[in-house]
């Protein structure tokens, strides 16, 4: 088997075409068809269909890809323990993360790629949840979301949750003094929390909940910061994107005093096992440089 052309065939099944694959490959558009081409010759079936309008996967090309993907696997493994024997480790590591989350994790991969000079990493940034072994990414990196169970996970930092508000607001409308408080004000919602109108928090001994109202509501906390710099309300967000509005006087930062819910950042990746030593020597990285630490997002 050549791993080359199986390694050419997986990118094209994942990417769903020939000029997506080539440049995640980067090869040649001609190059990843003809690798294609050959690997079917090699096996004696078809493993696309080809059209000028699309292309798809052959029954005989699904039943094939999953063997291939644990072939380019297990040799991927091979490679690996025979770099880590000389202390280097070396290919490719496919990162996903969400897109407010990819202010905390960049500066880890600068660092991960400047210490590990062979290694190559792509970064796949969206808010979609991804299934990891279809997508073959390494690892996900995510401040909140749910889980596949079949996949293993470890924290990397505890961040606390603020609210804030914009001086404008609080002018306008007041400050507010107690938790309760917030019920009489303008929220803005993050709609991927399981309740975005309900806020439970502990004061003190006591656990309160209080029902929230407003006219603005975002699926990402970037949008929900900028909203309430504009003034629109009162938002709350993981403390690292609000810190740098707070510190440079664009937010005030409401009730510190209530102990609002913590959050996760968390890595995930797939299977049961222990991660592959390219993707722990980023978990190792991230929770030496995150844990105990101030997290903020630079200031805009």
């Amino acid at each position: 088997m050549d791993l080359p052309r199986l390694r050419i065939f997986v990118a094209v099944a994942e990417a769903g075409s020939f000029t997506a694959a080539a440049e995640r490959l980067a090869l040649t558009k001609s190059a990843v068809s003809q690798g294609v081409a050959a690997l079917e010759r090699e096996l004696g079936v078809q493993l696309l269909h080809r059209s000028t309008r699309r292309l798809a996967i052959t029954e005989a090309g699904e039943a094939f890809l999953a063997d291939g993907r644990e072939l380019l696997a297990q040799a991927g493994r091979v490679v690996e323990r025979a770099r880590a024997r000389q202390g280097e480790l070396s290919g490719l590591l496919r990162v996903t993360s969400s897109i407010d989350a990819m202010a905390l994790v960049a500066p880890l991969l600068a660092e991960y790629a400047a210490a590990h000079p062979l290694m190559r990493v792509e970064v796949v940034a969206t808010d979609q949840l991804v299934d990891l072994v279809q997508e073959g990414i390494d690892i996900s990196l995510r401040v909140t979301g749910q889980r596949d169970s079949s996949l293993r996970a470890t924290g990397l930092a505890d961040l606390q949750v603020w609210c804030a508000a914009s001086p404008a607001y609080l002018r306008a409308r007041g400050t507010p003094q107690r938790v309760e408080d917030l019920a009489e004000h303008d929220w803005i919602a993050f709609t991927r929390l399981p309740s975005p109108w309900t806020l439970r928090c502990r004061v003190g001994r006591r656990d309160v909940t209080v029902r929230l109202r407003g006219r603005l509501s975002s699926s990402m906390s970037f949008a929900g910061r900028a909203l309430a710099v504009a003034g629109a309300g009162i938002f709350g967000a993981p403390d690292f994107t609000l810190r740098a509005d707070i510190e440079a006087g664009r937010l005030v930062r409401l009730l510190p005093q209530v102990r609002l819910p913590t959050v996760s950042l968390y890595a995930a990746w797939p299977g049961r096992l222990e991660p592959p030593a390219k993707t722990r020597a980023l978990i190792e990285l991230a929770k030496k440089r995150l844990r105990g630490q101030p997290l903020a997002l630079p200031a805009a």
